[in-house]
């Protein structure tokens, strides 16, 4: 889970970052909260491999294309919704093709992880699937490897249907999907990697993530999960038991116009490039989130659905500006009394940024609240 690509003259301004020795990704390495990492990906490949492992290495991909675009955006993954379900978090992500999921991952002095995936389903609800997957330990350099694994439900889907009609065979009350990941990974090489957005130090991690999907039914209002029944499992076309085997490189630099891979791609064992997914411009600040303590303000609900109440004792003539994730102003008011209601009826699901301002512009308040219908 996608503009022109960069002239001369931009790659000339953010520099040539060429290697004269192996580099060190560190956790001042990564992304933090407030950055936003606009992202292109080449579906296509034309032949394009990883390339070769060791020292002193120089990866050539200036040809790749930009076939989508897309832009990342962090942010503190305390006031996302859904937050209380991936307690270790510091970091949410969400993709600026996509308002309604949020990827939790926590980044610390070890490393940084993936937690999660929040859902926002189409009745309002939410779908947290729980998963631990670790994406670089810090410090990295070359021959930095480890190994992960985890167990647990992807997913639980009511169904409540008769399949065969009424007979011996239980109504099915739930289907259940869990998965068992066995991770392997491996910094194995070094050098200079060029991709349309320029040349970078890097090191080359490449990851290998063995997983083992099972389907369960629970019918009859037992309770109780079986496998699906293979008969069942062709008419709903699933599979009892599916094996997978998903393969990546990704290119980690030190340089602090990047802060995540400049590139990474999907490969097959013998080599073939599935998708390439490379940073296609500097790192730049997303929607400002620092608030400022000078007052009490509070806001609700939080999520809202049709409208949201902000009290505040900044009474003197301020405004306030509704922004959307990707920092386009939605609403802007004037207010001077302690409460203040606004409609967000019409709003799409997802997160928005509220700024509260003085007379003169100063931003006096700022924080998030989450629009789920």
């Amino acid at each position: 889970m996608k503009k022109t690509l960069l002239s001369l003259t931009l790659l000339t301004s953010i520099g040539i970052y060429s290697a004269q020795a192996q580099i060190t990704v560190d956790l001042a390495d990564v992304v933090a909260a407030g950055d936003a990492i606009e992202q292109a990906q080449d579906t296509i490949s034309n032949g394009i491999t990883i390339g070769s492992s060791g020292a002193n290495q120089t990866w050539d991909f200036s040809s790749l294309n930009q076939d989508e675009l897309d832009t990342l955006f962090f942010m503190d993954a305390s006031p996302s919704p859904g937050n209380s379900n991936f307690p270790l978090s510091n970091l949410v992500m969400q993709e600026s093709s996509d308002d309604s999921s949020w990827v939790f991952l926590t980044k610390d002095a070890s490393g940084f992880f993936m937690n999660g995936l929040l859902q926002l389903q189409q009745d309002g609800s939410f779908q947290a699937v729980n998963f631990a997957s670790t994406l670089i330990t810090f410090p990295s350099t070359m021959g930095t490897n480890f190994v992960d694994s985890w167990n647990g439900v992807l997913i639980v889907l009511p169904v409540d249907t008769d399949p065969d009609g009424p007979g011996p065979t239980p109504i099915i009350d739930s289907v259940k999907i869990t998965r068992a990941s066995s991770l392997s990974s491996n910094i194995d090489a070094w050098g200079d990697v060029t991709t349309p957005f320029g040349t970078f130090a890097s090191l080359r991690q490449v990851v290998e993530d063995q997983t083992i999907d099972t389907t369960w039914t629970a019918s009859g209002g037992s309770g109780v999960w079986e496998m699906i029944d293979p008969v069942l499992a062709s008419l709903f076309n699933l599979d009892q038991i599916a094996y997978d085997t998903t393969r990546t490189a990704r290119w980690w630099t030190n340089n602090p116009i990047s802060k995540f891979p400049i590139v990474e791609m999907d490969y097959e064992d013998n080599g073939t490039v599935n998708n390439i997914d490379w940073q296609k411009s500097t790192l730049v600040a997303a929607v400002t989130e620092q608030s400022v303590s000078v007052s009490t303000v509070s806001l609700s609900p939080n999520p809202a659905k049709t409208e949201v109440t902000i009290k505040t004792d900044l009474t003197n003539n301020n405004t306030i500006k509704i922004l959307d994730i990707t920092g386009k102003l939605i609403v802007e008011k004037s207010f001077n009394t302690s409460q203040i209601t606004l409609p967000v009826s019409a709003f799409n699901n997802g997160i928005y940024f509220y700024n509260i301002l003085d007379v003169n512009g100063n931003l006096l308040h700022s924080n998030k609240f989450v629009v789920s219908k």
